[in-house]
């Protein structure tokens, strides 16, 4: 067995950070052939096609994304909203994001709200940038589509983007809303295994080259 040598172990150590590695810089990357959309500052992946799931009731949504299985993960869920403050979830309207309904809901805290406006560059006058999403824009309802989130409010009740505005809100759990799938991570950081294993064996081999020269 070819003991591990100290270059070699560098070499682990650097093929190892190479395949972990995060891009620097925060944008929007397409992944998949197109099929998923990864988020470099929040560390989510997307689906790309946001019409995938259908209208849906939120809790019929909640179980699509959780028993969803696609580009060969099945750990997709909707999208999530934590209270702004850190504390409790603040259900008065404004509109300058400072509670969790009504606009400029733009921080990491709310993952539809910082997708729109954060990462796609909206603003509260509507959707303008789509980036490489289809399924974000309903020409019949100017303030739609309406999309899920996971995050329940009061019995009966859950938080819903209004992707046409820009929009948090309340939704009763019985209205057909959007259902779009989202999971955490990088699907472009998970290597084939043959490509691990040929890495590794190349690595091994470049070792045992130069213990015999």
């Amino acid at each position: 067995m070819l003991p591990i040598t100290k270059k070699l172990s560098t070499a682990l150590a650097l093929a190892g950070l190479l395949m972990g590695a995060l891009p620097a810089r925060a944008e929007l990357q397409v992944r998949a052939n197109g099929t998923m959309v990864y988020d470099t500052q929040t560390n989510l992946t997307w689906i790309a096609n946001a019409g995938l799931g259908g209208l849906r009731t939120q809790a019929d949504a909640a179980q699509w994304a959780a028993d969803l299985s696609f580009g060969g993960f099945d750990d997709w869920r909707l999208p999530t909203v934590a209270p702004v403050n850190g504390v409790a979830l603040q259900l008065d309207y404004a509109e300058d994001g400072s509670t969790d309904v009504g606009l400029n809901n733009a921080g990491l805290n709310s993952e539809l709200g910082h997708l729109f406006y954060a990462s796609l560059g909206n603003t509260a006058a509507g959707l303008t940038q789509t980036g490489s999403f289809s399924g974000l824009v309903d020409p019949g309802n100017p303030i739609g589509p309406v999309f899920w989130t996971g995050t329940g409010t009061d019995a009966g009740w859950a938080l819903a983007f209004f992707m046409g505005m820009g929009a948090q809100d309340q939704l009763a759990t019985d209205t057909l809303g959007q259902a779009w799938a989202v999971r955490v991570g990088d699907v472009g950081l998970v290597p084939e295994p043959g490509s691990v294993a040929l890495l590794l064996a190349g690595l091994v081999a470049i070792a045992a080259r130069r213990r015999v020269q």
